[in-house]
């Protein structure tokens, strides 16, 4: 069985009020806060008539805000608690049970005058009953007098408009009060310490490329400058000047940066944001040369670019390990960082000696490349090559003995295992010279009878070398065509671009890159024809 009130029942039916809340608390409240209170616990004794925020202002004909100020009210004094503002919860407490202490006792015939003189200040909008609480509650909490508290509300509205919220006003009125400004004379010497200020505020806002009029949260910061870091006036403007545009609290930590420097004057202050600018212009031209984008340069320059330039590398030298990374397709910030280091272990800092490293890793490459193809093998030279080479070098052997090794080695199924080898033998035996291979070289290197299987082998890279020595001579000639380095470069890079976002399911980035592919390709071809080339002359083709 399910048993309810009927409608026209509850219609009927009553809110009940303690008489304690009549008597202890009703003297103090005015009428907005006395409608809500009674509002809420009707709803309290029904809760079917549930509503929301917005509801019960509507409800009241109130504003949102003055609702939630008048429960707010009442929690101060303990006989309810707002659990939550959005959504709104209000839990009501037995007023019985409530705070021992007695209310504020503050009626409202004691700002009687304030309350028609503040209207009169704030002539755009009505104040409401929940403002003039707040009002009267920060004037007792800090023991403001009205004739104070009214000052505060002038200056506010100078500052921000006759249609101002009392937010700010509010909290205007809390920073003078926890900083012990209460009284009109204490409040006349700040506020004339503001005029005071009023112009230079308004100059470092010009600065900055606001508009904004210079408030109390303003006059915090400049009295923080000034008397707290010691910075001039006219450094502070400068100062602003230099940052062009921003807010007071990027002037703020811009000003802090100077103070941990201890850069105070126009000069100095110059000369570090010439400085800054640089690096910052520096870190673009690093992310361009890397190909590379970062909407937050900031991150880069503290994590990377001064840490490099601390170690004294300068920009022509970081911008050539830059596209040497690039080129080499090491093109993050992480790898330029893992090469920045290792030339600095090895003392190449300056621009001249990271040229002549890569030069001479250019030079390192291109015998390793010859001894590849020596061997029959046709790719890149890759850093273990290039750790092999120094090893036979550190063995005493000169490239001439290295090349015979790769001779030896060609059509062997590991031809660079197989160079490792022959070149141990002989360094075991004493053969540093092309001439003495005949005699311990021949010994050395007898033991291993050539099999049909080997003869097949030795001719397919027979073959396969002077396919390789053709194409690399293709390839050196079209990389004399203007243009054609950088179309080829991408052509190279485009193939692992193209298996990323075929693993990834990337279609879109797929088709992307295959129309960048095809439209290269076209370009290679236009570029290739004067010469007499194409791409198909730049691979090996071996046939026996």
């Amino acid at each position: 069985m399910t048993c309810t009130f009927a409608k026209e029942y509850s219609a009927a039916a009553f809110t009940g009020v303690e008489n304690e809340f009549i008597t202890a608390y009703l003297p103090y409240a005015q009428g907005d806060t006395v409608k809500v209170y009674l509002y809420g616990l009707y709803l309290c004794s029904h809760p079917e008539a549930d509503k929301d925020l917005r509801e019960i202002a509507a409800a009241l004909s109130l504003s949102e805000e003055t609702v939630l100020n008048s429960f707010k009210f009442w929690e101060e004094f303990g006989i309810l608690s707002v659990l939550s503002e959005n959504p709104l919860a209000v839990s009501y407490l037995p007023v019985k049970n409530a705070y021992q202490s007695k209310p504020r006792k503050y009626k409202s015939e004691k700002y009687t005058d304030f309350t028609k003189a503040v209207q009169t200040v704030i002539t755009e909008r009505m104040i409401s009953t929940g403002e003039y609480t707040e009002y009267f509650n920060l004037m007792e909490t800090f023991a403001i007098k009205p004739d104070a508290m009214l000052m505060i509300v002038k200056y506010c509205v100078d500052v921000k408009g006759a249609d101002i919220g009392y937010r700010y006003i509010s909290a205007v009125a809390k920073d003078f009060g926890n900083r012990g400004i209460i009284t009109v004379e204490k409040i006349e010497k700040e506020l004339a310490s503001y005029t005071l200020h009023t112009a230079v505020l308004e100059k470092i806002h010009k600065a900055l490329s606001s508009r904004k009029k210079p408030d109390v949260e303003d006059q915090n910061y400049y009295k923080k400058w000034t008397e707290e870091l010691s910075f001039e006036p006219d450094s502070i403007v400068f100062a602003a000047k230099t940052l062009k545009k921003g807010s007071m609290a990027k002037l703020d930590a811009f000003l802090m940066e100077l103070y941990s420097g201890k850069r105070f004057s126009k000069e100095e202050i110059a000369g570090y944001a010439e400085k800054k600018q640089a690096v910052y212009a520096l870190t673009l031209k690093i992310n361009r040369a890397l190909s590379v984008y970062v909407e937050v340069p900031e991150t880069e320059i503290d994590t990377y670019v001064s840490k490099w330039l601390s170690y004294g590398f300068e920009e022509p030298a970081l911008l050539l390990v830059a596209n040497v990374c690039f080129k080499t397709g090491k093109n993050t910030l992480m790898d330029m960082d893992e090469l920045v280091r290792y030339l600095r272990e090895r003392g190449f800092i300056d621009v001249s000696s990271v040229s002549d490293y890569f030069e001479q890793q250019k030079a390192t490459d291109a015998f390793i490349a010859k001894l590849l193809l020596t061997c029959g093998i046709n790719r890149r030279p890759t850093p273990w090559d290039r750790d092999n080479l120094s090893m036979w070098k550190s063995w005493n052997f000169s490239d001439e003995m290295i090349l015979e090794a790769a001779k030896a080695a060609s059509g062997k199924n590991s031809p660079v295992a197989y160079m490792n080898g022959v070149l141990s033998r002989w360094k075991n035996a004493g053969v540093y010279s092309p001439s003495d291979i005949d005699g311990s070289g021949a010994a050395a290197t007898s033991a291993y009878k050539e099999t049909p299987q080997e003869a097949y082998n030795r001719e397919y890279a027979r073959r396969r070398s002077l396919a390789a020595s053709k194409a690399q001579k293709n390839l050196e000639t079209a990389m004399r065509t203007e243009g054609f380095a950088a179309v080829y470069d991408r052509l190279s890079g485009i193939e692992r671009d193209l298996a990323f976002a075929e693993l990834s399911g990337n279609k879109d980035a797929l088709d992307a890159l295959e129309n960048e592919k095809a439209q290269l390709t076209e370009k290679a071809a236009d570029l290739l024809k004067p010469a007499g080339l194409t791409l198909l002359d730049f691979i090996t083709q071996v046939r026996l």
